[in-house]
C-alpha cells in the first residue's frame, strides 16, 4: 500500500507535468534549511533568547532521537525497495541516510511545533498555520517520492512526543534551575551512548551485481552530525546560563549587527569543517566534529561575546 501511494503521487506529478512540484522541493527543502538554523540561532541571540534555547534543543534532541531510530530499523528508501518509483527532480540528493522514519518531517514538526506551543495559546492562528507547515512537509515527501507514508508519520509523531517531554522538562528547569547541570550531563551521555550504538550495531549488507546496494558508513553520518549537535549544544547551553549569561531583554548597541555578523562563522562551521575533515578522519567523526563546533560556537562563544559587550554597556551607563 505505502509504495502504490508514492506511485499514485507520481502518476499525478507525471500528469499535471511537475506543476506543485518545486513548490513542494520548496517546503521539504526548508524544513532542513541552514538558513533557518540560522534564523532560529539569530534568535537566540538577539530577539528572544528562551525561545530561541527552546527551539534548539528541541531540534537538536528530536534529531538525534531520530537517527537513533533511522539506524535501528536501516529501512531502506523507497527507489531501493522498488525501481518504477522515481523521485521528483534533484530531491534524491537531499534524501540522505535510511528511509524511516522521515528527518524531514522531524525537523519541520521540531521547528513548526516549537512555535506552535510557544505561541499557540495567545495565537490561534499561530498553531493552526505551524501545523500546516507540518503536515505539507511530510506530504512533500511523499509527493517527491523520497518517503512512504509511514516514515512520515512516524517522524512527526517521535517529534511531538520529545517536545512533549522537553517542555515538561523546560518546566522543571524554571522551577529548579541548577539542574541544569544534570540535564547537561545526561544529555551528552546519551548522545555518547547513541554513538557506541550507531558503532557496534549490524547493518544490512545487501548486494548487486557486485555493489553494496547501500554503505552503511555513507548512512551513519547524519546519526553522527546529530550526535555532534547534541555534544556541542549541551557544554555550551550549560556553561552561558552559569558563567556568561547574556540577555535579549535588553538589546545593547550593536548587539544585532553582532549576532547577524556571527552567523557566518556558524554556517561555515556546519557546512566546510566536515568537509575539510573527512579526508583525515572520515565522513562520521568530521561530521561529528563540525557539528559539535558549530553547536558549541553557538550556544557559548558568541553568547560570551555578546555578555561582554552587555557588561560593558551596563559599566558605561553606570
Amino acid at each position: 500500500m505505502d509504495l502504490a501511494y508514492l506511485l499514485w503521487l507520481q502518476q499525478l506529478r507525471e500528469a499535471t507535468g511537475n506543476l506543485f512540484t518545486p513548490l513542494m522541493e520548496g517546503i521539504s527543502a526548508l524544513a532542513a534549511s541552514p538558513i533557518l538554523i540560522g534564523a532560529v540561532v539569530f534568535v537566540y541571540w538577539a530577539v528572544n533568547k528562551k525561545l530561541g534555547s527552546f527551539l534548539m534543543l528541541n531540534y537538536t534532541g528530536s534529531t538525534l532521537l531520530n537517527q537513533t531510530v533511522k539506524l535501528g530499523i536501516c529501512a531502506y528508501r523507497p527507489w531501493i525497495r522498488d525501481s518504477r518509483i522515481v523521485p521528483a527532480g534533484d530531491s534524491i540528493t537531499s534524501a540522505t541516510g535510511y528511509s524511516f522514519p522521515s528527518g524531514h518531517s522531524q525537523s519541520a514538526a521540531a521547528y513548526y511545533g516549537s512555535l506552535a506551543l510557544w505561541f499557540g495559546k495567545k495565537h490561534r492562528w499561530v498553531a493552526w498555520l505551524m501545523g500546516a507547515m507540518i503536515l505539507l512537509t511530510g506530504f512533500s515527501r511523499n509527493y517527491l517520492g523520497v518517503h512512504t507514508p509511514q516514515d512520515v508519520v512516524v517522524g512527526i509523531g517521535l517529534c511531538f512526543v520529545y517536545l512533549a517531554l522537553n517542555a515538561r522538562l523546560m518546566a522543571w528547569l524554571e522551577r529548579n534551575p541548577r539542574g541544569d547541570a544534570l540535564v547537561a550531563a545526561v544529555g551528552c551521555l546519551l548522545a555518547a551512548g547513541c554513538v557506541t550504538f550507531f558503532l557496534l550495531k549490524s547493518y544490512p549488507m545487501d548486494y548487486v551485481n557486485g555493489a553494496l546496494l547501500v554503505d552503511p558508513e555513507e548512512m551513519m553520518e547524519d546519526g553522527f552530525a546529530a550526535a555532534g549537535m547534541v555534544l556541542g549544544f549541551f557544554p555550551g547551553w550549560l556553561l552561558e546560563r552559569r558563567f556568561f549569561p547574556f540577555s535579549t531583554d535588553r538589546i545593547v548597541r550593536g548587539q544585532r549587527l553582532v549576532s547577524l555578523l556571527g552567523l557566518i562563522p556558524l554556517l561555515l562551521l556546519y557546512k566546510l569543517v566536515p568537509d575539510l575533515l573527512a579526508g583525515a578522519v572520515g565522513g562520521c567523526w568530521a561530521e561529528l566534529i563540525g557539528c559539535a563546533a558549530a553547536a558549541f560556537y553557538a550556544m557559548a562563544l558568541v553568547p560570551l561575546l555578546l555578555h561582554r559587550m552587555q557588561r560593558r554597556a551596563e559599566m558605561k551607563n553606570n
